[in-house]
């Protein structure tokens, strides 16, 4: 078990997210107002507050929604009807979005906007071009849940890179204390599939079994025993795997994330000439393109390393980080802190131990 002291709450760090959670602290110090208050703590301080000029609310410190998630319960009544409404928004503030995202683009393109934005704008261009020359038909083929997909390969790189840097102990006591719930098969080739492809690395196919066939066995999960370097490698490898699943296919981005396929589909479908035909329509939707781009810069921004990964070795797929961000965007934040703040990610981890989160450690891209 980990030493690090941690006066962090790991209940507010699993509702508003490790990036929001850390802002609110710091600010702390220059509010007289604790916006980290709840429930009854909160109304009380309300009443007694003499300005009247804002409900309780204006208080307290909020994750904010993002569009899929605020279209998910239309999608559990009626996926037509989260459609219809997503459709609407695409085609009237999204177009302004785009269009002002295309000039901005266009702008860096002439070099109006400096030498380091030009020359960001070819090496995204080229991004593009590997992308679509080497894993666009993938993208638009197969479903979105197997690891084919680029949308998948995506997910699990984030995963693994993050499951695997959590402290062994953490992982050890998860396992001993049987506080995460597995399938009750592990599905092996996804885990070998992620090896071939390049996304895992520093382990074997050996090792890999080795770790999948003890999770797959509840009587055999190291009772008792220490783990070693090689194995806890393998198994967090083959932990991600399973939240990589269950993230695929219960967050509440995947519907948003469906649809936007379509539009690419849609897009693609009557492209005539090739590869070079589509690479051209797509990179001449500059407003398209900036949010791709934004998206990219912000990813290389929070974490070099997956950025490095997504770029170079799954062929630009840095320039389809969009259509993820917001269901990846937690594990990114996290890796994001452990890069830059090594001390920092320990106390939030111990935060989220202490206070029974669980779940969220290895499932912050779900929602309760």
């Amino acid at each position: 078990m980990s030493s690090q002291p941690s006066t962090y709450d790991g209940a507010l760090i699993s509702e508003l997210g490790v990036k929001r959670y850390l802002k609110g602290v710091k600010a702390q110090g220059f509010s007289n107002i604790d916006f980290f208050m709840r429930g009854t703590a909160l109304n009380a301080a309300w009443k007694e507050c003499s300005f009247g000029c804002h409900g309780p609310s204006y208080r307290s410190l909020k994750r904010p929604s993002t569009k899929s998630e605020l279209l998910q319960p239309l999608d559990d009544i009626s996926p037509a009807l989260a459609g219809f409404i997503d459709g609407a928004h695409h085609q009237t503030f999204g177009q302004i979005d785009r269009l002002a995202g295309g000039v901005q683009r266009t702008a860096e393109g002439l070099h109006a906007t400096g030498a380091e934005n030009f020359n960001k704008v070819g090496d995204e261009n080229y991004a593009a071009y590997s992308f679509v020359k080497t894993t666009l038909e993938k993208l638009i083929t197969f479903e979105i849940n197997l690891l084919d997909n680029p949308i998948s390969q995506i997910a699990m790189t984030v995963v693994s890179e993050y499951v695997s840097a959590l402290p062994e102990w953490l992982v050890e006591d998860t396992l001993k204390q049987r506080a995460l719930k597995f399938p009750e098969t592990i599905d092996t080739l996804w885990v070998m599939k992620a090896l071939s492809i390049g996304i895992i690395e520093n382990t074997s196919q050996e090792d890999l079994s080795q770790a999948v066939k003890l999770l797959n066995d509840p009587g055999q999960r190291f009772i008792g025993k220490q783990l070693g370097k090689k194995m806890a490698v393998a198994l967090s490898y083959a932990i991600a795997a399973v939240v990589t699943k269950k993230l695929m296919a219960q967050s509440a981005e995947i519907p948003g994330i469906k649809r936007d396929l379509v539009k690419i589909r849609k897009a693609v479908k009557p492209l005539k000439g090739g590869l070079g035909s589509a690479l051209l329509t797509l990179l001449g939707a500059q407003g398209h393109l900036d949010e791709a781009v934004q998206a990219s810069r912000r990813l290389q921004s929070a974490s070099p390393r997956i950025w490095n990964i997504l770029r170079f070795k799954l062929n630009g797929a840095n320039m389809v980080y969009f259509l993820v961000e917001n269901m990846l965007s937690e594990y990114v934040d996290r890796l994001s802190l452990l890069e830059r703040n090594p001390k920092e990610f320990a106390k939030v981890m111990a935060a989220l131990v202490k206070d029974k989160q669980t779940p969220a450690i290895f499932f912050p891209g779900i929602r309760a």
